[in-house]
C-alpha cells in the first residue's frame, strides 16, 4: 500500500513492480472529485499512459485526517467522549449520533459497503493515550448496537480495506488513464507554485543525485567494501519529503535540508576522489572537487599560481560520450595535454559570466573550455600545463555588437539566428530534414507575472504552494542587451542581459544537437511578489497542446483550459521534471526544452512553451507553511533546446541522460596519473538507450560482495523504443559478475513475488542475457569476489576517507 499526493501516472508501473497493489490519495482537483463523489466512484483502476499496468485507487475523503469533530488529540479542540452517565459532562449518546451522521454522509459517496476513516493527521497522536481512549469508545458503543445503527468498526489496515472493497465491487471497478494534474481545491487555489518553488534546492538536489550515483558507482570500481555513499543517501531520501523538493518548507528547514545534502556531498566527494586516485595512480590526497564551479570559483584553481593542474573527468554513463569541459581558472597561462595520448587539446579561454559576481565576489576571472572524451563508466584524465606562452590556448574575444545584420550560427545539424543589436533569438533550421530544412521562428523572452496578494475575487494569495498570479498577462522584463558575441570553430556563445538581475547565454556547439540556453536570475527584488518565466515563442502549429513528461518518464498531452476555471494561467501549469514539447503536427517538427531541475510549465498560446524560474511572494498562501515565500537566492540554470522531427524523439532521452549525469571532474596540483584514461563498461552494455539506474554494494560477508543493479530502457515505446538485450555477466570490464538473483524493483522482494506471469516476463531471456522492454526497469542482485589487491585497495581508500573526510 501507498499514501500518495498528488500522483503521477508514472508511478504505476513502478508500483506495480515494487509489489504494491494499491494506491491511496487526497489531492484531486475539486470538481472532480465532487464529481466523483456524487456518482460514488472515489475508487477505480487506475492504469499506465505507457503501457498495461494498473493500480486499485482509492482517494481519501475529506483528506487523510479525522472527521470533523472526532480528533482527540492534544492539539484538537473537539469535545472527548465522556461516558459516564454520572458526568455533568456526560454527551455520549450526542456524540454517538454526530458521528453516525458523518458515517452516513461519507458511505453515501462509496458503493462497497465499506468505508476507511483515516484518524490522524500531520503531527497527531501527541498524546496517543488519549486518542486511543475516544476511539475505543466509539468503537465499543458502535459495535454494541451495530444491528440498529448499521455500521461495525474494526482496526484495520489499508491492505484490508483494499480487499473487502475489491470482494465486493472489483469487478465493476471504473478505469482512468490520466494524472490528476492540474490540481486546485477551490476556483481560484492552483497549486501550481510548487512546482518552482526554491528552484535553487530543486536544482542542488539534481546535482546532488549526480555525485550520489558516482559515489556508489566509483565504492564498486575501487571494490570498497562499506557504504560511504549512506550519508549522502540518508540526506538525498530527507530530501524527497514531501515539503522539502516541493520547496514548501519554511527557510530555516531549506537551509537545514542544504546543510545535510553539503555534509553529504563532501563525504561522497572524499569518496569518489579517493577512489580515483587510486585507479589513476595519483597520490593519496591530491584531487579535490570544484563545488563552486557554477559560480565561477575553483578552490584548487584559485591558489594554483604558476603550477600545472591534473584534471580528471569521470563519465557515470555507461556509453562513451563527448562532453565540453568549463573550468574556472585565474589565468590564460595554460595549454591542455590528453594525457592518453600525450597530445595537445584545443583549450579556450572565456571571460566569467560577470552576473555571477552577484553570487560570489571571489569569482575566477576565466574559464577554460575543452572537448574531452569521456569512456564508458570510466574516466579521461588531462593535463592543464602552466605555460607563459600557451601554442594551443585561444582567449575568445567580444566581436562588435549592435550590429545592422543579423547573426547566423552554424552547427552540424542547426543553422541560428540571433538579431545582431539585441542578441534575441530569431529563428532555427534542423539542416538535415529535407533539402533545405525545417525552419522556424524562435524567441526566448523573460516575462513576470505579479503575485495576487489577495483581491475582490478571492483572498487567495500566491505562495509556496499557489499560484495565483495578480492578472492574466505576464510583463517584459527590461530590454534586452547584447553584451557579448564569442565565437570559434567549436562553439558560439551569445550573452544578454535583461535588466539588472537577469543574464543570458545562449550556446550553439558544433557538434552538438542542442542548443544550450543558460540563465542567471536573481535576487528577484522585494518590493512585491513575482514569478519569473522564461517564454519560448515559436511558429509551430501547435493546436492548443503541449507535451510534458511524467516525472522523467513518459509524455503526457497537456490541452489547454483542460478545465474551466477563475485561473487562467496558473490552471494551465504542469510539472515539469525534465522536458516539455511542442509538436507540430502538420510538419512533424518538435521543439523540446530539457531542464536540469523540476519546473512549472504551461503552453497559454499556439507555438508557446513556458517555463518558471524563479518565485519571491510576499504572502503566504495559507497552506501550513505559515511564511511568505521569500527567496532571495540568485538562481543560475540551463535548458536545452532540440529541434527535429517528431521520429527522433527518442534521441531527446539521451540528451536528457546526458543533461542528468554531468561529468565529474576533480583536479590535482602538478600530479601526473600513472593509468591516464580506463573504462569499466563492456560493450554488453554500450547501447545510448540503457541506463545504469543503480549500483550499489548492499553486503560483504565471507570476502564475497553482493551489488544491487538496476538497469533501465530509457526510450518509450511510443518513441520509437525497442527490446534491448543486455549481458549481465558483462556488465563490468575486469570484474566478472557471478550469481544473478532478480528481485522487485524496490530489492527487498523476490521478483515471482510480484510478477504473475514469470514465463511471460523472462520469455526474452537467456541465461544471463536479460531483455529490457521500453522503458523498462529491472533490479538484480548480483555477487562477485575480489581478488586480494582488489580488498587491499578498498579497505585502504576507506581508511584514507575517514583519516581526510570525517571521523569514522
Amino acid at each position: 500500500m501507498l499514501f500518495k499526493s498528488p500522483p503521477y501516472s508514472a508511478l504505476i508501473p513502478l508500483l506495480t513492480q515494487f509489489g504494491l497493489k494499491g494506491l491511496f490519495f487526497s489531492r484531486m482537483h475539486y470538481e472532480e472529485y465532487e464529481k466523483r463523489k456524487e456518482e460514488k466512484e472515489l475508487e477505480f483502476n487506475w492504469h499506465s499512459t505507457a503501457g498495461d499496468d494498473s493500480i486499485f485507487s482509492s482517494v481519501l475523503y475529506q483528506g487523510y485526517g479525522a472527521p470533523d469533530g472526532f480528533c482527540f488529540d492534544t492539539s484538537c479542540t473537539d469535545p472527548p467522549i465522556v461516558a459516564d452517565p454520572e458526568s455533568p459532562e456526560y454527551n455520549l449518546p450526542d456524540r454517538i449520533a454526530a458521528f453516525l451522521e458523518s458515517l452516513k454522509e461519507q458511505a453515501s459517496h462509496y458503493r462497497s459497503g465499506n468505508i476507511m476513516l483515516t484518524m490522524g493527521g500531520d503531527f497527531s497522536y501527541q498524546n496517543a493515550r488519549q486518542y486511543f481512549t475516544n476511539l475505543d469508545l466509539l468503537m465499543k458503543y458502535v459495535n454494541q448496537n451495530s444491528t440498529e445503527y448499521g455500521f461495525e468498526m474494526i482496526y484495520s489496515t489499508p491492505s484490508r480495506y483494499m480487499d473487502a472493497v475489491k470482494s465486493s465491487i472489483g469487478d465493476s471497478l471504473t478505469e482512468r488513464k490520466e494524472d490528476f494534474f492540474p490540481y486546485a481545491d477551490d476556483a481560484h487555489s492552483y497549486w501550481s507554485g510548487f512546482y518552482t518553488s526554491r528552484p535553487a534546492l530543486k536544482g542542488y538536489v539534481r546535482d546532488c543525485n549526480n555525485v550520489l550515483q558516482v559515489c556508489r558507482q566509483v565504492e564498486v570500481l575501487v571494490g570498497s567494501p562499506y557504504c560511504d555513499a549512506d550519508k549522502l543517501w540518508l540526506a538525498m531520501s530527507v530530501a524527497q519529503h514531501h515539503d522539502a523538493i516541493t520547496g514548501t518548507s519554511r527557510k530555516h528547514v531549506a537551509d537545514d535540508y542544504f546543510r545535510r545534502l553539503a555534509e553529504g556531498q563532501t563525504f561522497c566527494e572524499g569518496v569518489i576522489n579517493r577512489g580515483l586516485e587510486k585507479l589513476s595512480g595519483l597520490s593519496t590526497g591530491s584531487l579535490e572537487s570544484c563545488r563552486l564551479a557554477n559560480e565561477s570559483y575553483c578552490e584548487i584553481t584559485s591558489r594554483a599560481e604558476n603550477k600545472s593542474l591534473a584534471v580528471v573527468v569521470y563519465n557515470a554513463r555507461p556509453v562513451n560520450r563527448t562532453e565540453y569541459i568549463r573550468i574556472p581558472l585565474r589565468s590564460q597561462n595554460y595549454e591542455l595535454i590528453d594525457l592518453s595520448t600525450n597530445k595537445p587539446v584545443k583549450l579556450t579561454f572565456v571571460e566569467s559570466n560577470p552576473a555571477l559576481n552577484r553570487v560570489n565576489s571571489e569569482a575566477l576571472p576565466y574559464e577554460g573550455v575543452f572537448r574531452a572524451f569521456l569512456p564508458a563508466l570510466g574516466y579521461s584524465s588531462y593535463r592543464l600545463q602552466h605555460a607563459l606562452h600557451p601554442r594551443h590556448s585561444q582567449l575568445l574575444n567580444s566581436q562588435p555588437g549592435d550590429v545592422a545584420s543579423d547573426i547566423t550560427v552554424q552547427s552540424q545539424l542547426y543553422s541560428v539566428v540571433f538579431d545582431g543589436k539585441t542578441g534575441d533569438l530569431k529563428s532555427i533550421t534542423n539542416k538535415l530534414t529535407g533539402e533545405s530544412g525545417m525552419t522556424d521562428k524562435i524567441a526566448a523572452r523573460f516575462l513576470e507575472y505579479r503575485s495576487n496578494t489577495g483581491d475582490s475575487v478571492s483572498e487567495q494569495a500566491s505562495g509556496a504552494h499557489i499560484f495565483r498570479p495578480a492578472g492574466n498577462t505576464a510583463a517584459e522584463i527590461g530590454t534586452p542587451v547584447l553584451t557579448n558575441h564569442m565565437s570559434n570553430d567549436q562553439f558560439t556563445e551569445i550573452w544578454q542581459t535583461h535588466g539588472d538581475w537577469i543574464n543570458l547565454v545562449t550556446r550553439v556547439y558544433v557538434d552538438k544537437p542542442y542548443i544550450e540556453v543558460e540563465w542567471v536570475v536573481g535576487p528577484l527584488p522585494a518590493d512585491q511578489g513575482r514569478e519569473v518565466i522564461l517564454r519560448y515563442e515559436t511558429s509551430l502549429s501547435t493546436n492548443q497542446k503541449f507535451y510534458t513528461d511524467s516525472n522523467g518518464r513518459e509524455m503526457i498531452q497537456r490541452k489547454l483550459n483542460k478545465q474551466e476555471g477563475g485561473e487562467p494561467v496558473s490552471g494551465n501549469y504542469y510539472p515539469v521534471t525534465t522536458r516539455a514539447v511542442l509538436l507540430d503536427e502538420e510538419t512533424g517538427m518538435q521543439l523540446t526544452v530539457l531542464t536540469d531541475r523540476s519546473q512549472g510549465g504551461a503552453s497559454l498560446a499556439e507555438g508557446q512553451v513556458e517555463l518558471m524560474l524563479h518565485r519571491r511572494t510576499l504572502e503566504d498562501d495559507n497552506r501550513g507553511v505559515n511564511e511568505a515565500l521569500d527567496d532571495a537566492l540568485v538562481v543560475k540554470g540551463r535548458h536545452w533546446l532540440y529541434y527535429a522531427r517528431f521520429d527522433s524523439m527518442s534521441e531527446n532521452r539521451v540528451l536528457g541522460q546526458e543533461l542528468f549525469y554531468k561529468p565529474t571532474i576533480a583536479i590535482a596540483l602538478d600530479e601526473s596519473p600513472q593509468n591516464p584514461s580506463q573504462t569499466y563498461s563492456d560493450v554488453a552494455v554500450d547501447n545510448k538507450y540503457i541506463n545504469v539506474a543503480t549500483i550499489i554494494n548492499v553486503d560483504y560477508s565471507g570476502d564475497v560482495f553482493t551489488y544491487l543493479l538496476r538497469l533501465e530502457n530509457i526510450a518509450p515505446k511510443m518513441e520509437g523504443g525497442k527490446p534491448i538485450a543486455v549481458d549481465l555477466g558483462g556488465i563490468f570490464r575486469g570484474k566478472t559478475l557471478l550469481e544473478f538473483e532478480e528481485k522487485g524493483l524496490a530489492g527487498d522482494r523476490p521478483i515471482e513475488n510480484v510478477v504473475e506471469d514469470m514465463e511471460k516476463y523472462t520469455m526474452y531471456d537467456e541465461g544471463n542475457v536479460i531483455t529490457l522492454q521500453p522503458l523498462q526497469i529491472r533490479t538484480f542482485f548480483a555477487t562477485y569476489k575480489p581478488s586480494t589487491e582488489e580488498k587491499a585497495l578498498g579497505d585502504r581508500i576507506m581508511d584514507l576517507v575517514c583519516k581526510y573526510f570525517v571521523d569514522c
